[in-house]
């Protein structure tokens, strides 16, 4: 009997308890450890029905996507027919993109590192058709870059949507037929739901949000996001079982559990190295896909997946054998499955790690002089205004377009190093400020993980100093 097996109980008991205190309605827990494994739940899949959370419910899971999209990438990869090096252009000739755009450079790999520079949150809506992607790529000739490629990496979605692109042409099969084609039926996994008619058919959990003005939780509103950003993540379902199906790919060096040989094992490891650096307040860097949560004592990847009302979490350890997802049905169920997860893996198997966003204070002094920092960033969908208050920084982001049903924020960020600032309430990722010239006058203001670029405020349009 096995870690798992013998403390069961105590796991159940943990995982009601993290979901009570973050008001989570319902949550689910997968976890494999060597030739084990542990699917749990707690609470309730909709609290309008309150019908039982069960380990066979799907969850949305979002941005865990991405890994999925990626992996398809590396199997054409291994079959010759993609190349990481290779100019995006060449799969996809018709790409046409806003005329200051230069997008000669943008290669594969940075659309699979979040480093090609295209702005990231292209979500037009194109249908529900088999050539939604194919329709949203078209409409791509009103979208510009937010950096140079490979300059910087800021998360993107649209890089992640002309993966899925990539794998169309090539495959000539709508991304979600080649996905549960190449990669889920040969993992079988018996639930591949990437459309929300589909979810029907199964125990399907609901997204919950906080009523601002009552403070309860309710359901959330069942607008979807755009089925053209598929890859990325808009409208994948899965249960905890059939994400740690393909957990086990990863961990068994590209190998389905009946032995299948999906992706060699040398490509495996390629995902899971370092490729691109990220803002220091995030994490270790960033693979092929996978976020590279820690790499000392060990290796340690995970991804993040957020969606209306719906939050998951995907941590592997390689070198152990070791997987765990985390899936909750409410808007603040990142918190949740950060503290289960690392309870479970520290409490139960000595696996430590940073919890992304804590690596910040002490690398350099916080400046005296916030002046520097003030003015208007801006990026596909977002304005972000950032005004001086005595020690503190006020940070106003307004929505439009693509996001213009967002609801405005407003935080107050204090300064712990000479260019990172953490919210002086508490809690969310850290905000950096990046390519700072000589006047101390950043170029970017990195936030909710995307670069905003500085614009001048007289004419809107992008400070192009160099």
């Amino acid at each position: 009997m096995g870690v798992l097996s013998e403390r069961r109980t105590e796991i159940q008991a943990r995982l009601d308890e993290v979901a009570a205190k973050h008001g989570i309605p319902g949550m689910a827990l997968g976890v494999l450890s060597g030739e084990e494994t542990l699917e749990l739940a707690t609470g309730v899949a909709n609290i309008d029905t309150g019908v039982e959370a069960t380990p066979d419910a799907v969850f949305q899971i979002g941005s865990v996507t991405k890994m999925y999209t990626a992996t398809l990438v590396m199997q054409l990869v291994a079959r010759g027919l993609v190349d990481l090096r290779t100019p995006i252009t060449t799969y996809l000739p018709e790409l046409r993109m806003e005329e200051t755009a230069d997008i000669s450079d943008i290669t594969v790999l940075h659309l699979l590192t979040h480093t090609s520079g295209i702005e990231g949150d292209c979500s037009f809506d194109t249908g529900r058709g088999d050539d939604a992607i194919e329709k949203l790529v078209a409409k791509l000739d009103r979208v510009g870059l937010i950096h140079a490629p490979g300059e910087m990496w800021s998360y993107s979605n649209s890089g992640f949507v002309l993966a899925g692109r990539i794998i169309e042409k090539i495959t000539g099969l709508p991304w979600h037929e080649a996905l549960a084609t190449m990669l889920l039926r040969p993992l079988g996994v018996e639930t591949p739901v990437t459309l929300f008619d589909e979810a029907i058919l199964y125990r399907a959990a609901v997204g919950h949000v906080r009523n601002a003005e009552t403070g309860s939780m309710e359901t959330a509103p069942f607008g979807r996001m755009p089925f053209s950003n598929s890859p990325a993540g808009s409208q994948s379902f899965a249960r905890v079982g059939d994400v740690l199906r393909f957990a086990r790919l990863h961990l068994d060096g590209g190998l389905a559990a009946d032995g299948e040989r999906l992706l060699p094992e040398e490509l495996i490891r390629s995902m899971q190295d370092h490729h691109a650096d990220q803002p220091l307040s995030l994490t270790r860097g960033q693979g092929i896909g996978w976020f590279r949560l820690s790499i000392q004592p060990e290796v340690l990847l995970a991804h993040v997946g957020e969606t209306r009302g719906f939050y998951s979490l995907l941590i592997v350890a390689p070198e152990r054998r070791f997987a765990l997802v985390c899936l909750t049905n409410a808007e603040q169920g990142l918190e949740a499955d950060y503290e289960l997860a690392f309870w479970v893996g520290s409490g139960l198997f000595g696996i430590n790690a940073e919890v992304p966003g804590q690596r910040v204070a002490g690398t350099s002094p916080a400046p005296d002089d916030l002046s520097p920092f003030a003015g208007t960033y801006r990026r596909l969908g977002a304005v972000v205004k950032v005004a001086v208050d005595g020690p503190e920084l006020v940070v106003q982001t307004d929505y439009e377009g693509p996001l213009k049903h967002t609801a405005s924020t407003t935080a107050r960020v204090r300064p712990v190093s000479a260019t990172v600032f953490v919210d002086s309430a508490g809690g969310g990722f850290p905000s950096e400020f990046l390519d700072i010239g000589e006047e101390r006058r950043p170029r970017y203001f990195q936030s909710g993980l995307r670069a905003h670029r500085r614009v001048e405020p007289d004419t809107g349009e992008a400070d192009t100093r160099s």
